[in-house]
């Protein structure tokens, strides 16, 4: 049981144990993923309600909190675009895959999961160009470097094809539960 020469019973057992350590790095990215989106969330909540407070109450103005707002959003919602590849909630036409066979909605989602990784990866490769015009820029309130937001885009990009190719050939929510009123 050297080498290539392994019998077909020990297979499963090493398949699972690969998919079981897939899972547990999915699993493990995006409780990360989601915990960088609830602080990039309460973040930018609590930066509104001070440039409220102080504009209101104190009359005075946080000048920077609203361009850090801003990034802190790009950043929040490209890695949430992550989270919401892994688990295929982007929105989609789903018609087409119940009306087919059970291995039809599978060749769906794995084109659909397919053309995902494509734009995931071409948007990775625009982000670092993007990144790499800006290398000298500075924001103009918080002389942070520009291409430090422009990254956003590069992990969210990044972390979404991870998660799509980490979730790959997971069992369908289609093939689990259907909604007869669609």
């Amino acid at each position: 049981m050297t080498g290539l020469n392994m019998d077909s019973r020990h297979a499963p057992r090493h398949r699972s144990g690969v998919l079981a350590r897939l899972d547990r790095l999915a699993g493990g990215l995006a409780a990360t993923l989601k915990a960088l989106s609830v602080a990039f969330l309460a973040s930018y909540f609590v930066l509104v309600l001070l440039q409220v407070f102080f504009r209101y109450v104190i009359n005075e103005s946080l000048f920077w909190a609203e361009e850090l707002v801003r990034g802190l959003m790009v950043w929040g919602v490209m890695i949430s675009s992550a989270l919401v590849a892994g688990s295929r909630g982007h929105i989609r036409v789903e018609v087409l895959e119940l009306m087919l066979p059970p291995l039809g909605r599978r060749v769906v989602v794995w084109i659909t999961d397919a053309l995902c990784i494509a734009f995931s990866v071409l948007l990775l490769w625009a982000a670092i160009e993007l990144m790499d015009r800006s290398w000298f820029q500075r924001s103009p309130l918080l002389e942070i470097p520009k291409w430090s937001v422009y990254m956003a885009l590069a992990v969210g990009a990044g972390c979404e094809a991870l998660m799509v190719l980490l979730t790959w050939n997971r069992p369908l929510a289609a093939e689990q539960t259907v909604d007869p009123t669609l």
